[in-house]
């Protein structure tokens, strides 16, 4: 079977699709992957065939801040429903399908798998006659930001002579949620058929590898501080390391693949900060996790069984800091309100209280009860081929 997956160049998006992608592969079937040139080579390493389509990350936010400057004057926490349907729609979309639909037509796909940020896909593959699927790359989005991206995109549904779609065609078959059950709104009238998809991580590229003391003092907390790579805040990030240094615990901190350790100023010898360390390597070690709320490194240490501190900056960041406390699996604080003092107190108490380890083992469970990546492959094979 083809399967064609299509994605914005984001890594945060392109990230949580690779396992179903490998899982494709996996078992024979053919995959190509459209999405930004600043991607592809990336995913090339990773075994996949790759079409450029769209816009780079440079370009597309350089095009969004000349479009709509206003959003920089926005609260963070205001921005997400404002610039999702301006991004993702207005910015993203038509220069994707002016590439995605020759390349789809040539390909002639049986199924295309589209990033739920990635609006040209589902388009594409109604011109073509085929399904799409849509997959997650953390909570389900709010119904009302990705019905008015839906219509920022309508006009590119008329230009192929079709009918705009209901939240642009993404709920019509199937929707495929790596989300734990528990943590997702109760009621969603409008995504009728969800096949839930276990979440999973994987290294790619170059990395460091783990201070040794990781593995050699275990007696002593070691906690985790990420920021991902988009949206880091180094003032925010020397905030944490100020508040944990001294709180006797180990502490590892990444800044990313182009951030620079020495940004951090001099650490002593309880803090290491690298740029890149796998997650699958480094979790099963940590006490308790401070990031950004990321939905790759908050369902990966979820998966860990580990207490989290969200400290959200942008995007989804706030679905997923939202989720974190009521559900007991950890704390948040959000911009703003992050000291030495507030940041200090939150880790003393995911480590203290035995509650939040509690809640994060259970909703541990629920991940590992979610069908995994190959069993997904073979059900949209027997489904679609």
């Amino acid at each position: 079977m083809r399967v064609l997956f299509t994605s914005t160049p984001g890594w945060g998006h392109i990230h949580p699709m690779v396992p179903l992608g490998r899982a494709f592969l996996d078992r024979g079937d053919s995959v190509l992957w459209a999405t930004g040139a600043d991607s592809c080579g990336r995913l090339e390493q990773e075994g996949f065939e790759t079409s450029v389509a769209g816009r780079s990350e440079r370009d597309a936010m350089a095009e969004l801040d000349r479009q709509f400057p206003e959003i920089k004057t926005m609260p963070p926490a205001e921005r997400p429903p404002y610039m999702f349907p301006r991004l993702f729609g207005t910015v993203r979309a038509a220069s994707m399908l002016d590439d995605l639909l020759p390349a789809a037509k040539a390909w002639g796909p049986a199924l295309v798998v589209c990033d739920t940020a990635e609006f040209a896909g589902p388009i594409a593959a109604a011109a073509l006659g085929a399904p799409s699927v849509t997959h997650s790359f953390g909570a389900l989005l709010p119904e009302s930001r990705v019905a008015a991206a839906s219509e920022h995109v309508a006009p590119l549904w008329v230009a192929q002579g079709l009918e705009p779609r209901p939240y642009n065609g993404f709920y019509d078959h199937l929707y495929l949620d790596i989300y734990p059950p528990s943590l997702q709104p109760p009621d969603r009238p409008h995504v009728p058929a969800t096949q839930h998809l276990r979440p999973d991580t994987f290294a790619t590229g170059e990395h460091e590898p783990l201070p040794d003391w990781v593995t050699t003092n275990e007696s002593t907390p070691l906690v985790y501080v990420t920021f991902g790579t988009v949206f880091r805040n180094d003032s925010v990030l020397t905030a944490i390391v100020e508040a944990l240094r001294e709180l006797g615990v180990r502490v590892v901190v990444t800044v990313g693949p182009h951030g620079d350790p020495e940004s951090l100023g001099p650490q002593p010898s309880n803090v290491h900060v690298a740029r890149y360390i796998p997650q699958s390597q480094l979790l099963p070690h940590c006490s308790a996790v401070v990031s950004h709320a990321g939905s790759g490194t908050f369902l990966a240490a979820l998966s860990a069984e580990i207490p989290q501190l969200c400290i959200p900056q942008a995007a989804d960041q706030f679905l997923n800091a939202g989720a974190c406390a009521p559900s007991g699996i950890g704390l948040a604080l959000q911009p703003g309100t992050v000291t030495v003092a507030s940041v200090r107190d939150a880790v003393s108490r995911l480590l203290s209280e035995p509650s939040f380890r509690a809640a994060a083992t259970r909703v541990s469970a629920e991940i590992a009860t979610m069908p995994s990546p190959h069993e997904v492959a073979q059900r949209l094979h027997d489904d679609y081929a």
